[in-house]
């Protein structure tokens, strides 16, 4: 199993694509539990199985973006989920960076070991974490880093502490650069509704959290295309993520991006800063809280 992955953008060549069957929402997650207390919306998540409507569109909306990247010759690998889970954004847990597999030390105790349902992962370069006991233990997930050829952006988070992102650093040596980063104004949980990279000098950038200067200092003389808005998506009963999930896009090179059907503002911005745009549905993206990019974890990009 070969792992090459140090941008967001380069050509896709394997890929992990997440799943729902078997998916339950966790009962006994004091982190899990945490978020949905921070939610503002007047209800709560159900917990357990999800409903069959739910999980047969979910289903069908996978397996089209699965057509999509192997119709462009990118192998694609599904997770094992004969044991109940919720790795539906499969790039939540497990970063790929360099040569290598790390498993995160997640504040999330239901997916510490989600590493068991990748089996195709054995034979690679793998770093498993040290689980979070205390509070200042390491603790992130890997969709709070985002990667920019030798320079890892780690949002720091409720889900990201600074330990974390020292740890990082000690296991990435001096092959890559840890930027720890934070919005001040907003306590986003994942970087990637919130900063994109699109290649290797662009960015998708959400304007209602970031301004100019909250951005990077290696990003000041990078093209920013600021969305200033995103398509609310429908959902079922709770919305496990916000409406800016629309905003959650895939790469498959540096010059096209894979963007939800109903994303017809953000498309037609993408094509006018010379991207090519593919669109399929992600009818449950705030559902169960992943777009395109969630949902999908680079094993190799050219």
């Amino acid at each position: 199993m070969k792992i090459s992955v140090t941008n967001e953008y380069d050509p896709l060549k394997s890929v992990i694509v997440g799943s729902v069957d078997n998916m339950e929402w966790p009962t006994d997650d004091l982190e899990f539990n945490r978020g949905i207390d921070r939610s503002t919306y007047p209800a709560t998540l159900t917990r357990g199985r999800l409903p069959q409507s739910v999980n047969s569109e979910a289903t069908e909306d996978l397996e089209r973006l699965v057509s999509i990247l192997e119709a462009r010759s990118i192998k694609v690998f599904r997770p094992d989920t004969r044991l109940p889970h919720w790795a539906y954004s499969a790039r939540d847990i497990i970063l790929t960076v360099g040569d290598m597999v790390v498993q995160c030390p997640t504040p999330f105790t239901s997916r510490a070991n989600e590493l068991t349902m990748y089996p195709f992962l054995k034979e690679a370069n793998v770093v498993e974490a040290p689980r979070p006991i205390e509070q200042d233990d390491p603790s992130f997930d890997a969709a709070n880093v985002l990667k920019c050829g030798d320079k890892l952006i780690y949002s720091l988070s409720h889900s990201a502490n600074e330990a974390g992102a020292n740890w990082l650093q000690s296991i990435v040596g001096n092959r890559f650069e840890v930027i720890k980063w934070q919005v001040v104004d907003h306590d986003i949980t994942h970087i990637d509704s919130t900063l994109l990279t699109l290649n290797k000098n662009t960015v998708i950038v959400n304007a209602s959290r970031v301004k100019e200067r909250d951005l990077p200092k290696f990003m000041e003389d990078y093209k920013k295309i600021w969305i200033e808005d995103v398509a609310s998506r429908d959902f079922h009963e709770f919305p496990y993520a916000s409406k800016w999930i629309g905003m959650n896009v895939l790469s498959l090179d540096p010059e096209t991006v894979l963007v939800d059907e109903i994303q017809i503002g953000l498309k037609e911005k993408l094509e006018a800063n010379g991207f090519k745009v593919i669109t399929t549905p992600m009818r449950h993206s705030r559902t169960l809280g992943g777009g395109f990019h969630c949902v999908t974890n680079d094993l190799e990009r050219e």
